[in-house]
């Protein structure tokens, strides 16, 4: 008999077709969340203007004003360098090279930064989701997605995304995700180009800040937890990542000159230097502050770009906040570690939470600065991937089914319950983020907002006074406005020295306040105060001295500046100071020698050689006054001043010739 062939239809293959079309239609769609989502978060901060640290990195940094010219010396110098010329402990030069390319392009326009700062940050949220995604392979699609949106929601990023100036943060993080994901990869899939994709990035990550240093610490914990690697292929691994933290330690060494001295560090920046040699006081401070990001993980408010010194107490070990910080990360660790074995995604979280958050907690070493927002950028990452899994827990999701949905809508209603509470998470977390956002508008609102926020900070008080002052000064400040603009930084320069009575740059402001407001008895008070406070600080008296020439007591100047000049012998402005107070005085010769004798410390100070023309001119020898004036011109070309005392002296010689 002769079998007929039944045709089988191909369902099963459509099915899996279909399946195939509708889970890749899914992930981009879960992209597109989260980079939109990320994006319009932070779209209010789009018109911002420069603000806080925007000045030293940007528009009051001389090398990366140049533009691209600029680039090849902020890739030798110091993260500093351009503001002051002073070396310092930082090497950063990927965001400093960006931040002199947009001046290049649109010179003076925070726009363009603030618009790369959150395409930026929308990218990090769809590289995050995809490395995640990878991290969590074979579980449900809800996990990485969940983490993703939690960690972008969350307002401690604002300090981050909305100051142009933390560009740093951003790049770091981003570089060390792609580096994360690329070794995951190899180690699944080995291709050699992979592992130079990772290495590469790792050290752009590098490049942007040096915190990503940590990522020798995770590297080894994402290979352990998230892969069947053997030890010794995890080992062979992790050593490779050595590779670009040992270029970029090298390149580093050969461009700073000096390593970070707790001596240095101003007890303004980091509280915690008061407290440098007694352990009970240092280390009780700084489990303080560990529990104080603790508190702003989970509740976010109030929030501040500076918690510096007294804005965090020095406590003991025993101060009830510094033991239940203590007891949490202890008993924290002590969990991880227990669960490493089971290979624990929380146990993971909370290792790389520590890690991370480790070399910047005060806690194995002293850093510039008491606590900041910014720190939790990538720490807060540890955090999600927590909170996440813990709610997932609590609702009984079982992360470790993976089940193909195929619509959003699947995925919301999967379990309600969870999804109700990670919306009002993220709403919540929304509402606050676009909240503060405005406060970084400009240095007037953060400083103003941050008075508020930071009562304690002498730092912000003195920050919030000195740019008022300035703006008087830059005739930035509405004319009806000026006395208030006064009234504000006489109150907060007042503040500052009630937190920190040795905080002589607040004196000095006072004192320039007055003296604006043409008070002179005012301002020789706080200026006086300084070096009675400070008897070792030259510049006290230097500011004195200059003050006492202001109102004619050229002797008390001469006193007060020889005492300067005695503190530091190559001061060169304080001989030039002392100089004009013999001029005053009508003590010509002495001012000549003083002026000679500042230029033997500094030979291109054009004021000193103006200064000894005019000299030369008030006692008629007009051929050494010209030649001075003209040395002052050729150092100083673009000097009215000299251009007119130069001038006159020439005509006063033709004169006398008649």
């Amino acid at each position: 008999m002769k079998r007929t062939k039944i045709p089988v239809k191909p369902v099963e293959k459509q099915k899996v077709k279909s399946r195939t079309a509708s889970s890749s239609s899914l992930k981009s769609a879960m992209y597109i969340i989260c980079a939109v989502f990320a994006f319009l978060l932070y779209s209010n901060t789009l018109n911002h203007q420069f603000a806080y640290d925007d000045y030293p990195t940007i528009y009051g940094n001389r090398i990366t004003m140049q533009g691209f010219k600029g680039i090849p010396q902020l890739l030798h110098t110091s993260y500093w360098y351009g503001l002051n010329g002073e070396e310092d402990w930082l090497y950063r030069p990927l965001s400093m090279v960006m931040f002199a390319a947009e001046w290049e392009i649109a010179p003076n326009k925070p726009a363009l930064g603030h618009w790369i700062n959150v395409l930026l940050y929308a990218l990090t949220a769809v590289v995050l989701l995809k490395f995640l995604s990878n991290l969590f392979e074979n579980k449900n699609v809800l996990l990485p997605l969940a983490i993703t949106l939690i960690w972008i929601a969350h307002p401690i990023h604002t300090e981050v995304v909305a100051n142009i100036k933390s560009r740093d943060e951003i790049l770091c993080f981003l570089f060390c995700i792609l580096a994360l994901d690329n070794f995951l990869r190899y180690i699944k899939a080995p291709e050699t180009s992979m592992l130079v994709k990772a290495c590469i990035f790792y050290f752009l990550a590098l490049m942007s800040k040096e915190s990503a240093i940590t990522l020798v610490g995770i590297i080894p914990l994402m290979i352990y937890f998230f892969s069947n690697a053997t030890i010794k292929r995890n080992i062979i691994i992790s050593a490779i990542a050595l590779v670009p933290a040992g270029i970029y330690m090298i390149l580093r060494g050969m461009v700073l000159s000096s390593v970070i001295d707790i001596n240095d560090i101003p007890l303004s920046d980091n509280a915690l230097v008061g407290a440098h040699g007694n352990f009970n006081l240092e280390k009780g401070t700084a489990f303080y502050m560990l529990a104080l990001y603790l508190k702003l993980l989970f509740f976010p408010h109030p929030l501040s770009s500076d918690y510096s010194f007294n804005q965090v107490p020095l406590v003991t070990i025993t101060n009830p906040v510094s033991l239940f910080a203590l007891i949490a990360y202890s008993g924290c660790t002590i969990y991880a570690l227990l669960r490493i074995p089971r290979k624990d995604p929380v146990a993971f979280g909370i290792l790389f939470f520590i890690i991370i958050i480790s070399i910047v907690a005060n806690v194995l070493f002293l850093t510039r600065s008491t606590m900041a927002e910014r720190f939790l950028y990538i720490p807060s990452l540890g955090f999600a991937i927590i909170i996440v899994i813990l709610i997932g827990r609590l609702f009984k999701i079982d992360f470790n089914a993976k089940i193909n949905f195929t619509r959003l809508e699947n995925l919301f209603s999967y379990n309600k319950k969870f999804s109700y509470l990670i919306c009002a998470i993220l709403l919540l977390a929304s509402i606050k983020t676009i909240a503060r956002n405005p406060d970084w508008k400009n240095d007037t609102t953060i400083f103003s907002a941050d008075a508020v926020n930071a009562p304690n900070s002498s730092r912000v008080h003195f920050l919030y006074a000195n740019h008022m002052v300035q703006e008087i000064k830059e005739n930035k400040a509405p004319p009806n406005e000026i006395d208030n603009y006064y009234n504000i930084a006489i109150e907060h320069f007042n503040k500052c020295i009630a937190i920190h009575p040795d905080h002589y740059q607040s004196y000095f402001g006072l004192a320039d306040v007055y003296e604006q407001k043409k008070r002179p008895d005012k301002a020789l008070y706080y200026y006086r105060t300084v070096v009675q406070r400070l008897p070792k600080l030259q510049l006290g008296y230097f500011n004195l001295g200059n003050m006492y020439f202001k109102v004619h007591e050229y002797d008390s100047s001469i006193m007060v500046l020889q005492k300067a000049i005695s503190l530091e012998p190559d001061f060169a402005g304080a001989y030039n100071s002392l100089g004009a107070a013999y001029f005053g005085k009508g003590d010509y010769d002495n001012a000549i020698s003083i002026y000679k004798k500042t230029l033997s410390l500094s030979p291109d100070y054009a004021d000193a050689w103006k200064n000894l023309g005019s000299c030369y001119g008030t006692k008629k020898e007009y051929d050494l006054a010209i030649e001075a004036f003209q040395k002052a011109l050729s150092i100083a070309p673009n000097d009215a001043d000299i251009k007119r005392f130069l001038e006159m002296t020439v005509q006063n010689k033709n004169q006398a010739a008649k």
